[in-house]
């Protein structure tokens, strides 16, 4: 039986108990943020038991966390900054639809739909 898994284990297990405080005191003072900070290294830790069991535990593993963290940390600020962008955005737009739909009367179709729904072709039970 491979022991990789188990070893991994026990190295995150580790790295939790002994630097788990540090890291996140480390990465919160960077972003300025301690949930994302802990979302950003609960992250990490998830790819280590994933990744360290088929590579093996790297030479530092708190060095790893910190590294993999960070880049969480960074792809998160992304994403809320790209989100935020699209939104302003999309509120242009549905601005500016509004406008036009103002200024525009809505056509009235309902006597086009009743001889849609009247026609030859439609079933007699469904029409």
């Amino acid at each position: 039986m491979d022991s990789r898994p188990e070893i991994a284990r026990a190295a995150a297990d580790a790295a939790a108990r002994q630097s788990y405080g540090k890291l996140v005191a480390y990465l919160a003072a960077r972003i300025r943020d301690v949930a994302g900070a802990e979302d950003a290294l609960a992250d990490a830790f998830a790819a280590a038991l994933e990744r360290w069991p088929q590579t093996g535990v790297p030479e530092k593993p708190e060095a790893w966390l910190l590294a993999v963290a960070r880049k969480r940390s960074v792809d998160a600020i992304r994403r809320r900054l790209t989100s935020e962008a699209g939104r302003d955005h999309l509120r242009l737009i549905a601005e500016e639809i509004e406008a036009r739909m103002a200024d525009e009367d809505l056509p009235d179709d309902r006597l086009r739909l009743m001889f849609a729904c009247a026609h030859p072709a439609i079933e007699a039970g469904v029409r």
